[in-house]
């Protein structure tokens, strides 16, 4: 898998975000409604990593997935 430390790495999290683009394309598909609930759980996972790490997803159709850090006041 990879090295266990306190922190995910910035690099970590964008390759974990490329990810979330395909759960968008799966909107127009014919999906079971338990294999549906489980896509929308695993995507909530995926979204919860990334945030709880301090960022944000930005999908943009010229430079593609970028994530940004969320200033928490």
């Amino acid at each position: 898998m990879g090295i266990i430390s306190d922190k995910t790495e910035r690099k970590a999290l964008l390759e974990i975000a490329k990810a979330l683009r395909f759960f968008q394309s799966l909107e127009f598909l014919c999906i079971s409604a338990g294999d549906s609930v489980r896509i929308a759980h695993a995507e909530h996972i995926i979204r919860d990593v990334i945030a709880n790490n301090g960022y944000g997803v930005r999908f943009t159709g010229k430079r593609g997935t970028r994530i940004n850090k969320i200033n928490i006041r």
